[in-house]
């Protein structure tokens, strides 16, 4: 907890604001007083022997306040260094008595009754007024010596009791009991506060010089609930952590500056969620979340263990959990003011999941020539051990464009109308803040594996990367070790097409025409490629292509899967083309996607828009309120399975409409209503083939006979089931 104290900085009243940690203060030796937090035992601090005993101390700042279990002290021992025989280890929490001061409350922790020949030291630091600690789950394992064993901490006093000219220090240690992942909260996520409980953002800021007020609320006639008065907050941790312990700090009456008013706690109830969504909530928050019951704190009327009216130490232990956000609200009145300093969250290692966005990428700046870029996939190198997984998603786009929030003096957000009408010396600062132009488009599917094919809008100058890292098991972590976006020069600036007719019969062959009007500029070297991707087959002899009057022959055509592949014969920049073919649509609201490349760049492709809002999707019209879902289907009235080469096959085919994620069940039945067999799927999608081979369910051969094919999609509404008659003959 020593190591890291340069990285907080904290508010202080005599040396001003944001001051790391570290060295606070060295009477004597200040030259050697860091070796004492260098992490390295062989250096040490050793006070000028010139200097007064009362000036041998070593003063460090952790640079914010620490619930600790434990201060290990390590002396040299060795010619001229020896362990300080004499010493007192004092602990301060760090809040301040005097409002214009730099002055902390010490208490000793460790005080030598006798000459001290170690090198080195474990002090426990217990809680021993009172048991202040409660374990939320009983069949938690834990060491019943753990319970107590903390103390809030900030600043840490070793100061020399005699003269000693060997003595010397080489290491002061702390032990916390775990990760405080309350700071950065406010960087992270956010805090609302209720009515009559306020400034709560001070709870998550681990300075205990700052805290929250929690305000008596008294009502003429009748005792209002804690909604109507206000006396709650909420918290957004910004991630989902795993938490095992919660931690607050009450001040006592005239602790520090709080005066006399300053209250304990008064009874009160803590839910947390993990962010799973639900329907609705009565609680007071943005959004809403399913929340459970964290803990209950009594307030010494109600019988709930736990509640002595008089604590200002209050620490939770119970089975890890996750949690992204906290609801507090109170459960008993009070005529008193409460002030907490401090909620800390502990957590056993890595967190449950953390949603990560990247600043906006500039690929034109990135390559130099600020021109919009073909993004050919994401790479990515990863550890991912068992539990632990990482998502990708992306979105792109060609404008940024700013928003700019006005503040007042006060630092209070105001208008923009109001900010230009008052006077300047009423006006604060205005922040600028960077968003989205109009035509980026949304967050992206996952991206399954690295490398693979872009997923977001092409070509693009600007591109945003939002990565979820997320554990089953807090001990393990994902690690990323490189993420890197894969982008060549486009080869139009803009391609934007659209698609006609708009709206077809299902499952009937359709003539359309695609209208591409490509846009490049001097550095663009065109296209010779045209990949359409496809629902159903198209005729490849059926394909025609025209450049106004002037009609281009393709150097080939082909289906490959759901995609079109024409080449052309030279490459196109600028000129609009017209490309028809025939195929049919079985989904509503199809969508005729279309992308160009070039045969000298086989790997890259670059996305086509629609020229207009839906441009590119042909309706249905015919399924609109309609409940056919079967269509075409074809049922041999005769199955001869005796390998005479006629009849033979027993193969049912038929299209699905509207059924998305389901597998139809196609069965045989006898005329009895027993299922007599199965058959098997060879061709999923809208285009359904099933077989069968004549074999009932335990694989024997089924008796001549009529029999009974009966489909049924499991579709939720419509005609989603079919029945025909054939017969099975040897």
């Amino acid at each position: 907890m020593i190591a890291d104290a340069h990285l907080f900085t904290h508010k202080t009243k005599t040396r001003g604001d944001e001051i790391p940690g570290g060295i606070w203060e060295a009477g004597s030796g200040q030259a050697t007083a860091d070796r004492v937090i260098d992490g390295d035992p062989a250096t040490f601090w050793k006070p000028d022997p010139d200097d007064v005993v009362g000036e041998w101390f070593v003063q460090i700042d952790l640079g914010r306040a620490v619930l600790a279990k434990e201060i290990r002290l390590k002396f040299p021992d060795q010619e001229g260094a020896r362990p300080f025989k004499q010493f007192t280890v004092f602990i301060a929490t760090g809040v301040t008595s005097d409002p214009l001061d730099d002055l902390f409350l010490f208490d000793p922790v460790y005080r030598t009754t006798r000459p001290n020949e170690e090198s080195e030291i474990t002090i426990p630091l217990e809680f021993t007024l009172r048991d202040t600690s409660r374990v939320l789950d009983p069949d938690l394992n834990l060491d019943p010596a753990d319970k107590n064993q903390h103390r809030l901490v900030q600043y840490i006093n070793f100061t020399v009791e005699a003269a000693d000219p060997e003595g010397a220090l080489a290491e002061i240690e702390v032990l916390g009991i775990g990760d405080n992942v309350s700071i950065g909260t406010l960087r992270r996520g956010s805090v609302l506060d209720g009515l009559t409980s306020v400034s709560n953002s001070n709870l998550f800021d681990a300075d205990v010089n700052t805290n929250n007020s929690i305000a008596p609320v008294a009502f003429a006639g009748r005792e209002r609930s804690w909604l109507e008065q206000g006396t709650w907050f909420y918290a957004d941790l910004g991630a989902i952590f795993w938490l095992d312990g919660l931690f607050i700090y009450i001040l006592k009456e005239q602790e520090g500056t709080v005066g006399f008013l300053a209250g304990p706690a008064r009874g009160f109830n803590i839910l947390s969620s993990d962010g799973t969504r639900s329907i609705g909530t009565d609680l007071p928050v943005p959004d809403p979340f399913d929340y459970n019951e964290l803990l209950i704190q009594g307030d010494g009327h109600n019988g709930i263990a736990f509640g002595d009216l008089s604590m200002h130490y209050l620490r939770y232990q119970f089975r890890p959990r996750r949690v992204r956000y906290l609801f507090w609200h109170v459960h008993s009145t009070s005529s008193w003011l409460s002030k907490w300093a401090e909620l800390m969250l502990f957590s056993p290692g890595h967190p449950a999941e953390v949603i990560m966005r990247s600043s906006f990428v500039d690929l034109g700046e990135e390559a130099g020539d600020g021109r919009p870029k073909v993004i050919k996939s994401l790479n990515w190198d990863a550890d991912l051990p068992t539990g632990a997984r990482l998502q990708l998603r992306s979105r792109s786009g060609n404008t940024l464009s700013e928003v700019y929030d006005f503040y007042d003096r006060k630092n209070e957000q105001v208008t923009e109308e109001k900010w230009l009408s008052s006077p300047k010396v009423l006006r604060g600062e205005i922040d600028t803040s960077v968003v989205v132009g109009e035509d980026w488009d949304a967050w992206s599917e996952e991206y399954k594996f690295s490398d693979e094919a872009f997923k977001s809008q092409n070509p693009r100058r600007f591109v945003q990367l939002e990565m979820i890292l997320s554990t089953d098991d807090p001990a393990v972590g994902p690690t990323v070790n490189a993420l890197s976006i894969d982008f060549e020069d486009a080869f139009l600036q803009e391609a934007k097409g659209s698609i006609l007719p708009r709206e077809a019969r299902p499952n009937e062959d359709t003539r359309f025409t695609y209208t591409l009007w490509p846009k490049a500029e001097e550095l663009d070297s065109g296209f010779d490629l045209l990949r359409f991707v496809l629902t159903e087959a198209a005729e490849t002899n059926s394909v025609e292509i025209n450049s106004g009057d002037r009609a281009i022959v393709p150097t080939s055509v082909e289906m490959l899967g759901d995609s079109l592949f024409i080449a052309l014969p030279t490459p196109i920049r600028d000129d609009s083309i017209l490309v028809s073919f025939t195929t049919r649509v079985i989904e509503n609201a199809t969508v005729f996607s279309l992308d160009l490349g070039s045969s000298e760049r086989p790997d890259t492709w670059q996305s086509v828009e629609a020229m207009q809002r839906r441009s590119n999707i042909v309706m249905l019209p015919e399924l609109t309120g309609s409940g056919l879902l079967i269509n075409d289907l074809q049922v041999p009235d005769v199955f001869t399975p005796n390998g005479d080469g006629v009849n033979d096959s027993f193969e049912v085919r038929f299209v699905a409409f509207k059924i998305a994620d389901t597998t139809p069940e196609v069965s045989v039945y006898d005329l009895a209503g027993r299922r007599r067999g199965s058959l098997v799927a060879e061709q999923m999608g809208t285009q359904q083939r099933h077989t069968w081979s004549g074999h009932d369910d335990k694989g024997e051969q089924v008796e001549p006979g009529v029999y009974l094919l009966r489909i049924d999609l499991g579709a939720d509404a419509g005609s989603d089931t079919a029945t025909r008659a054939f017969s099975v003959a040897y």
